[in-house]
């Protein structure tokens, strides 16, 4: 069946989506928290302990995402949601803080565990997109990206549309991520409650994939994304 013809379709994406554009994944060989002393400062406890190392990484990270481009699958997103007929409703829920999905095009996305686009500072809450240059100041304290640290929560606002998506999908995609991962893996278990169509596209599947979903690819999203996403 076409992926066009469903009419509550939600999608979640991971740091595969992002690889063919040049930025490392998270988690697994070669990925970023592979590093143990890049993963300890993404603990939220960093910014008491090390602020300056831990903001400066991940003001590092923003600069290399300035870098690059939105990829194939990002842009075979973006025009899928441009296709779709009025009336129907769909979201991109990424795990990314990348801002790919929006330079890409795509209008209706959660940024689950928030962007490194936006800073804010912690004392006077003041949210915004620093220009480039040093790291950013405010309230005579380093500002902290908006994005979620391990031991943090997830912004109500993310959440509370997640599940509204969720509540009536038809259609659940997941895209070079496993899922299966809590939170997130609350999302196909959903999904299947309303008897949806689960698909997932991932390079690497495992028996809980499997059994979570009821369609696996094995492959690149660049590869699979526009094939599934195309249209006719």
């Amino acid at each position: 069946m076409d992926l066009g013809s469903y009419r509550n379709i939600v999608l979640l994406t991971g740091a595969g989506i992002s690889q063919a554009a040049g930025l490392p994944t998270y988690r697994g060989k070669g990925g970023l928290w592979s590093d143990p002393e890049l993963a300890a400062l993404v603990y939220v406890e960093a910014l008491a302990t090390r602020r300056r190392e831990s903001c400066g990484m991940l003001w590092d990270f923003r600069r290399s995402i300035a870098g690059v481009e939105p990829t194939v699958a990002h842009q075979a997103l973006a025009a899928f949601e441009d296709r779709l007929p009025a009336g129907a409703n769909f979201l991109i829920i990424t795990q990314n803080i990348d801002g790919l999905h929006q330079r890409a095009g795509s209008r209706q996305v959660v940024e689950y565990h928030g962007t490194l686009q936006r800073w804010h500072c912690e004392r006077c809450r003041v949210e915004l997109e620093p220009p480039d240059g040093d790291l950013p100041v405010h309230c005579e304290e380093l500002m902290r990206p908006s994005v979620v640290l391990f031991g943090e929560l997830i912004p109500p606002t993310a959440e509370l549309a997640a599940r509204r998506a969720l509540r009536h999908c038809d259609l659940f995609v997941a895209i070079g991520t496993s899922g299966t991962v809590w939170p997130a893996a609350n999302f196909v278990r959903r999904a299947q409650l309303n008897g949806a169509r689960r698909v997932l596209i991932n390079l690497e599947l495992d028996d809980e994939a499997h059994d979570a979903y009821g369609e696996c690819h094995t492959g690149t999203a660049d590869e699979l994304v526009p094939k599934l996403f195309g249209g006719s």
